[in-house]
C-alpha cells in the first residue's frame, strides 16, 4: 500500500512535467526523453519528500554523561545502531525519528527525542525503559519503514488540508486523490505501526524488565488524563487569582500529579483506559500493551524523590527544566493575562448590573464553572438554560460545560443551540469534534467534521471581498468594557505599533445576520524579527484576544500590517470616525514615502 501511495503521489507530481518530456521526445528523440524523464522522476521524488520538523534542544554528550552512558548500555543490549543526536522537547512523550537519507530509504539521521515533562514525572528506571522502547524501533529498523510510512501520510495530508483558494489545478488533483486514498492508507498502515510498538515493547522488556515499562506507560496515561481534566481546573483557579502565568509550570504539574489522591488517580487511569480505540490508531491500547509484556495494571508508585531528569542529566537538569518552564510561560503568558483580566471584568460587570442583564448573568455562570467545575456550577447553568429555553447562548453554555466534563449528552445540547442559532454552527461543531476525537467513534468524527466544514464554507462566503465591503457598511464601536480590556492586554505587545477596532453587521447568503468584530494591527517588522516572532502566530494571538471578548455567534476579522507596508487610507479613515476605535496609537507615520497606498 505504501508503494502504491508513493507511485500515485509521484505520478501526480510529474503531470506538470509531461509537456516538457513529450517535447524532448519529439525534438531530441526517445532516448534523450527517457533519460530526462528518469532524471526528473528521481528529482521530483527527492524534492517532494517532506522534511520532518523536529523541534527541540540538542543535548551534547558532555552535558549529560549519565544519560549517554545509559544509552550506550541499552544499545549494546539491543544491538541498536548509533544515535546521531539526542534532543529535549516539551512533550510528555519520547520518540525515535529517522530523517533524511536517499529518498527516505537509505541512510538518514537517527534522533532520540526526550520530553522534559517525561523526565520530570518518571523515575530513572522508568525513563530508561521508555528509552529502550525507542531504541527498539531503531534496532529492528522500524524507523526506516515507519519514516517512509510517515512521509506518505505527511505529504498526502498536506494536499488534503490545502487551501483551495490558493491551490493550482495540480494541487486540486492531488487533494482529490488524497481524499480517496488517505483514510484507507491510515487504517492499513496503522496495523503495521501497532505491530512495531509491540516489538519495541518486547525489546524494552528484554533490556530493562517488564515492571519499569509498565509503570512508565501507566504513569504517562494517568498524567495525560489529569492534564485534560483536573489540572485544567487547577489552572483556571490560578488564572482567577493572578495575572501571571506559573513560572515553574512543569514543577506544578509534577506536584499536582503526585499530590492527587489514589481514588482520583484510579479514576484518571479508568478514563484513559476507556478512550475508544480506532482502526487508524498507531499505538495499541494500554491494556493490550500491559498484557503483552506480562505485567499488572496497578496504580504506580509516585514516591521516588529524584526524577529521571535529576539522575540522567545531573547538573544540567535544572538548566533544562528552567528553560522548558520559561518557554511554556512565554507562550502562555499573553492569553493567561487576558483570561485573568476577563474574569475580573466579568465580576465587575455583574456587580454593576442593576438591570439584571441575561448575557451578563450567563457570562458570570460560565466563568464560575470554568474556575470551579463543580456540581453546583453545572446545576446553575442547567437552571439558567431551563429558564431561557429560547436563548441559544444559554443552551450553548450548558452544552460546553457538559462536553468539558466528557459527558456525551453535551453533543445533543450543543446541537440544540445550533438549531436555535445557526451562527453557532462552526464553534459548536468544533467543540463537539474536540469531544468525539477523544471519546467518540470514527463515524461521529466523520459526521461532525463534514458538518463543521459545511458550516465554515457558508461562513467563508462572507470573507470574499470583505474588507472592500467595509467601505459601504456602517461601523460602530466595540462595547466599552471589551475595548478597555483589549487595550489593557495589548499594552504588553512589544511589536505592536498601532491598533484599531470596530464592529459591523453583514448578512450571509443564507440569511443570517452576523455581528463582526474587526481589528487592524500595525506591527514593527524589526521588532518582530528581533524577538523571533512569527507573523501568523502573532495574528493568531490577536484573534484569540478578540475571540475571548466576543460571543461565539459573532465573527472576527483581522488584518495585520507591517510598519513597512501601506494601510488603505480610506479604510483607516473609516475606522478613525468610530469613537474609541484607536486602542494603540502608532509611534511612526503611516503610509509615509510609500507609492501604493490604496490596497487591501
Amino acid at each position: 500500500m505504501t508503494v502504491a501511495a508513493e507511485l500515485t503521489f509521484l505520478a501526480a507530481s510529474l503531470l506538470g512535467w509531461a509537456p516538457m518530456i513529450i517535447l524532448q521526445a519529439v525534438f531530441l528523440g526517445p532516448t534523450t526523453a527517457a533519460v530526462v524523464g528518469s532524471a526528473l522522476t528521481v528529482w521530483v521524488w527527492w524534492i517532494f519528500q517532506p522534511n520532518l520538523d523536529i523541534s527541540g534542544i540538542e543535548l551534547p554528550r558532555e552535558k549529560a554523561p549519565a544519560l549517554f552512558e545509559a544509552l550506550d548500555g541499552l544499545r549494546q543490549k539491543l544491538d541498536a545502531p548509533p544515535i546521531h543526536r539526542v534532543m529535549l522537547c516539551e512533550d510528555l512523550n519520547a520518540a525515535a525519528h529517522l530523517s533524511g537519507g536517499l529518498l527516505s530509504l537509505v541512510g538518514g539521521q537517527r534522533t532520540l527525542l526526550l520530553g522534559v515533562p517525561l523526565l520530570k514525572l518518571l523515575s530513572k528506571d522508568e525513563a530508561t525503559a521508555v528509552i529502550a522502547h525507542e531504541l527498539g524501533h531503531f534496532s529492528r529498523h522500524h524507523g526506516r519503514l515507519g519514516h517512509w510510512v510517515y512521509n506518505v501520510r505527511a505529504k498526502w495530508r498536506v494536499y488534503l488540508d490545502g487551501d483551495e483558494r490558493r491551490d493550482s489545478g495540480l494541487d486540486r488533483l492531488r487533494r482529490w486523490i488524497a481524499s480517496a486514498f488517505l483514510p484507507r492508507f491510515m487504517r492499513m498502515s496503522a496495523s503495521r505501526s501497532r505491530a512495531c510498538e509491540f516489538e519495541a515493547d518486547a525489546l524494552a522488556v528484554r533490556a530493562t524488565g517488564s515492571g519499569h515499562l509498565a509503570q512508565a506507560l501507566i504513569k504517562l496515561d494517568i498524567a495525560g488524563s489529569l492534564m485534560r481534566h483536573g489540572l485544567r481546573r487547577k489552572l483556571n483557579e490560578l488564572q482567577a487569582e493572578s495575572p501571571h502565568a506559573p513560572a515553574a509550570f512543569w514543577d506544578l504539574v509534577a506536584d499536582f500529579v503526585r499530590d492527587t489522591a489514589p481514588d482520583k488517580l484510579q479514576a484518571a487511569l479508568d478514563e484513559a483506559r476507556s478512550l475508544p480505540r480506532r482502526v487508524h490508531d498507531t499505538h495499541p491500547s494500554l491494556d493490550a500493551r500491559i498484557e503483552a509484556i506480562g505485567a499488572s495494571l496497578n496504580l504506580p508508585d509516585w514516591t521516588p524523590a529524584d526524577c529521571a531528569g535529576q539522575q540522567l542529566l545531573g547538573a544540567d537538569w535544572p538548566t533544562q527544566l528552567n528553560a522548558a518552564n520559561a518557554r511554556w510561560c512565554e507562550q502562555k503568558a499573553p492569553a493567561w493575562r487576558l483570561r485573568h483580566l476577563r474574569l475580573r471584568a466579568l465580576q465587575a460587570r455583574r456587580l454593576a448590573d442593576a438591570a439584571g442583564d441575561d448575557a451578563v448573568e450567563l457570562a458570570h455562570l460560565q466563568s464560575e464553572d470554568e474556575i470551579k467545575a463543580s456540581d453546583d456550577t453545572l446545576q446553575a447553568l442547567e437552571r439558567h438554560a431551563r429558564t431561557h429555553a429560547a436563548d441559544a447562548l444559554a443552551q450553548y453554555g450548558l452544552g460546553l460545560a457538559l462536553l468539558n466534563r466528557a459527558r456525551p449528552e453535551g453533543i445533543a445540547q450543543v446541537r440544540s443551540a445550533i438549531k436555535l442559532d445557526r451562527r453557532l454552527a462552526v464553534p459548536g461543531y468544533e467543540a463537539i469534534l474536540s469531544h468525539v476525537h477523544l471519546h467518540g467513534t470514527e463515524d461521529e468524527i466523520h459526521e461532525f467534521s463534514k458538518r463543521r466544514d459545511l458550516a465554515a464554507e457558508k461562513q467563508g462566503l462572507l470573507r470574499k471581498g470583505f474588507w472592500r465591503h467595509l467601505m459601504d457598511v456602517p461601523l460602530t464601536p466595540l462595547q466599552p468594557w471589551a475595548a478597555q480590556l483589549l487595550s489593557e492586554v495589548l499594552r504588553e505587545e512589544k511589536a505592536l505599533d498601532g491598533c484599531w477596532v470596530a464592529r459591523t453587521r453583514m448578512s450571509s447568503e443564507t440569511g443570517e445576520i452576523y455581528d463582526i468584530n474587526l481589528l487592524i494591527a500595525r506591527v514593527h517588522h524589526a521588532k518582530l524579527e528581533a524577538d523571533d516572532l512569527d507573523e501568523d502566530a502573532l495574528s493568531a494571538r490577536y484573534a484569540t484576544y478578540l475571540a475571548a471578548l466576543c460571543p461565539p455567534n459573532e465573527l472576527l476579522r483581522l488584518s495585520v500590517y507591517f510598519d513597512t507596508e501601506p494601510i488603505n487610507p480610506r479604510l483607516l479613515a473609516r475606522f478613525m470616525d468610530v469613537p474609541g476605535c484607536e486602542l494603540h496609537k502608532p509611534t511612526g507615520t503611516i503610509n509615509a514615502n510609500m507609492i501604493k497606498i490604496d490596497s487591501l
